[in-house]
């Protein structure tokens, strides 16, 4: 039987199968390329490290890369700098499509202030906990004679006394004028070899002590880093004698080899030698 081809592709019901057909693949084809184009298929773009640029500058590195910027919120970061970017969302290195947005966390273009509580007469650590509490940091202790010894008579910030109440800039370091009794009472220094700075002015305010300078070997970035280094040389050294409330200067670094050297104990022949005299006894 011969099949009459012509007649097939002349046949109404064919030619709207083919119609139907050819209608769904252009409507296809148009469909994936809007969607390959709305959605930047194949296009990734890496997110920068926005952290510590402003939104200014962050909004012009953005530009160049086809992506925005919103910001979401603003809290207020000791060591970081005002109006800075501490968070950022995406994480920098994670890939997004161009004209997405990048959302935001800055650090506050004004330091907050705080209330300076109520310390008058009491304990030296009663006061430093009080202090910390709300943000402030207690810079150094002078003892002063006063008959309330070990109690805090007054606060002061850059030389000038401040009043409880009074409203200074959160992290602000304070000083704390602190009784000693009506005596010339000396004192050993203790050793800081090892310490970070806010581990030795812990260590020296129960001592009775000051810091005074602090010399770091190389400059530290921001407070992260200067946690990791530590005291190496100290002057006055441990074992010698000084007033209450007398500095001892600090040097610091993160070079572990400088801890190689022997730390410089003073000794004072005038004192009995315990080891000694143990030893002598042995012998009797």
């Amino acid at each position: 039987m011969k099949i009459d081809v012509k007649k097939i592709f002349i046949n109404p019901y064919t030619i709207s199968v083919v119609a139907a057909l050819l209608i769904l693949f252009v409507l296809y084809k148009c469909t994936f390329s809007w969607l390959k184009s709305y959605t930047n298929h194949g296009q990734e773009i890496v997110v920068p490290d926005l952290s510590g640029m402003t939104t200014a500058e962050a909004s012009q590195v953005l530009a160049k890369q086809s992506l925005k910027l919103e910001v979401v919120d603003s809290v207020f970061m000791k060591g970081k700098s005002l109006g800075s970017i501490v968070e950022q969302m995406p994480k920098p290195g994670d890939k997004i499509k161009a004209d997405r947005t990048v959302y935001l966390i800055v650090n506050s273009s004004a330091v907050r202030k705080v209330m300076l509580p109520d310390v008058h007469e009491f304990s030296l650590r009663q006061a430093e906990a009080m202090i910390n509490s709300v943000g402030l940091r207690v810079d150094s202790v002078i003892y002063i004679p006063n008959e309330y010894k070990d109690l805090v008579q007054f606060v002061k910030q850059n030389k000038l006394e401040i009043q409880p109440g009074t409203r200074i800039p959160e992290g602000s370091s304070v000083t704390l004028y602190v009784g000693r009794g009506l005596s010339n009472e000396m004192l050993e220094v203790v050793s800081f070899r090892k310490l970070n700075e806010d581990q030795a002015k812990l260590k020296a305010h129960s001592a009775y002590l000051n810091i005074g300078k602090v010399i770091y070997d190389e400059q530290p970035k921001d407070d992260a880093e200067k946690a990791l280094f530590f005291v190496y040389k100290q002057v006055p050294a441990t074992g010698s004698s000084i007033s209450v409330g007398g500095s001892v200067d600090l040097y610091l670094s993160k070079d572990p080899s400088v801890l190689e050297s022997p730390e410089v104990i003073y000794y004072n022949p005038d004192e009995p030698d315990d080891t000694s005299a143990d030893t002598d006894n042995l012998f009797k």
